[in-house]
């Protein structure tokens, strides 16, 4: 239990685990487990977890949500969390109050798949009450067909963190001013990284699309708008002016942008905290009332257009609050991705089955029933049914055949010097 914890909870590599415990072996009455077996006791409560029973009721709420790393392979996840335990958490989950309802593995990761994983996974827990996602394509497409299959009035929910993303990148994916501001932000960046204000240098951006860096942008912003009100000696005067004082240019730009973040902040904050229900909109409106915000731009009206449609969408035919964000899986996801970082190549491979651990209790109990209840042999049958060979064992055969061929080449030359022999 102590091994499987300081792995998924400690977040500690297999190898430095089994060291932790070489560390306090005077302590320990006989041997202490080396990496290869903490990975294993990991994998089979995993799999235990993944395989126990779901307990079929029809107000189940599906989580759902792709996640892909080297290689072809996609996994399809699954989390599952009941609407009466959703209400009596006072709508706060956690990774232990969702339960890994299905972990798929597929090449393909099209509307079909989607479709296919849902129905296997509703024959388990019975069909749910709401299914809600990122509402990327494929997924969407899959939860409509599988509806559509199931004649039933399935809640289908747009998660409020991706919307709002959504609806930041309508307004600035093409906004020529945004897109000048990122520039000379970037310049900036490393043009202050070996100066005496390194310490005024903007933080490092994400990756995935420009938009996202909005607030972290604007709080450099801001904070460079205020340090030019500063005292500075001579030098960082001088050296600010050179590099930073452009920033002066965008203050109207800034505030604006401000705003609109400070209005999708709202927007997600009520959904995040309180869930979706009828209250949504109004709890929005007095929220947007108490911050003071002028919408007195086309961008400001555009934006708050776009939240009064989202939540009206939204919350149409809705009788008590539901769930309104996938942050939850999001969150598993990231975590998972921290272990399988410490893997030989960052593919779905084993790792996998690390997810049903993270949002299980680890106790006595639990460990005793899952170590007799699934072997090693059990985990590498679903290993093999459900990821065939990994991309790691291909890569050392493949890396093999040369080795081959210059040994194969070393010996005939030795052999052609004992025929001349």
């Amino acid at each position: 239990m102590i091994a499987i914890q300081l792995v998924t909870s400690g977040l500690l590599s297999l190898r430095g685990t089994s060291y932790v415990f070489k560390l306090f072996e005077p302590w320990f009455n006989g041997g202490t487990p080396c990496h290869t077996v903490i990975h294993h006791w990991v994998l089979r409560l995993g799999l235990y977890n993944l395989n126990k029973v779901k307990e079929k009721r029809d107000d189940w709420i599906y989580i759902l949500d792709h996640t892909i790393e080297f290689g072809q392979k996609k996994c399809l996840l699954i989390l599952g969390i009941t609407l009466e335990n959703f209400r009596k958490k006072k709508f706060k989950v956690t990774h232990k109050d969702v339960e890994v309802l299905s972990v798929d593995v597929e090449t393909k990761a099209d509307a079909l798949s989607v479709t296919k994983s849902l129905q296997k996974c509703a024959k388990k827990t019975g069909d749910p009450i709401q299914i809600i996602s990122d509402h990327g394509s494929n997924i969407w497409k899959g939860i409509n067909e599988y509806i559509v299959s199931t004649s039933r009035n399935i809640i289908q929910t747009y998660d409020v963190t991706h919307k709002a993303s959504i609806i930041l990148k309508k307004q600035l994916e093409n906004n020529k001013k945004w897109k000048d501001f990122v520039s000379n932000i970037s310049y900036t960046k490393k043009s202050l990284v070996h100066t005496i204000l390194a310490f005024m240098a903007p933080g490092k951006p994400k990756e995935k699309a420009r938009w996202l860096n909005l607030e972290n942008y604007l709080v450099w912003a801001q904070s460079a708008l205020q340090q030019a009100k500063e005292e500075m000696n001579k030098i960082e005067e001088d050296k600010f002016n050179e590099k930073i004082l452009w920033i002066k240019d965008y203050t109207k730009d800034i505030k604006e942008w401000s705003n609109m973040l400070m209005m999708l902040n709202i927007l997600k904050n009520e959904v995040k905290t309180n869930g979706l229900s009828s209250f949504s909109l109004g709890n929005v409106d007095e929220q947007l009332n108490k911050s003071k915000i002028k919408i007195n731009s086309i961008a400001l009206q555009e934006t708050y257009t776009e939240i009064t449609k989202y939540l009206n969408e939204e919350i149409s035919g809705l009788r008590g609050v539901f769930l309104g964000c996938t942050d939850i899986i999001e969150s598993v996801f990231g975590k998972y991705k921290n272990f399988s970082s410490k893997s030989p190549m960052k593919e779905i491979g084993k790792s996998i089955l690390t997810i049903p651990v993270f949002t299980s209790e680890i106790n006595p109990e639990i460990i005793k029933t899952a170590m007799e209840e699934t072997q090693a042999k059990d985990v590498d049958e679903w290993l093999k049914d459900n990821l065939g060979k990994s991309l790691f064992s291909k890569r050392k055969s493949f890396l093999q055949l040369g080795k081959a061929k210059k040994h194969m080449k070393k010996l005939f030359e030795k052999m052609q010097k004992v025929a001349c022999f």
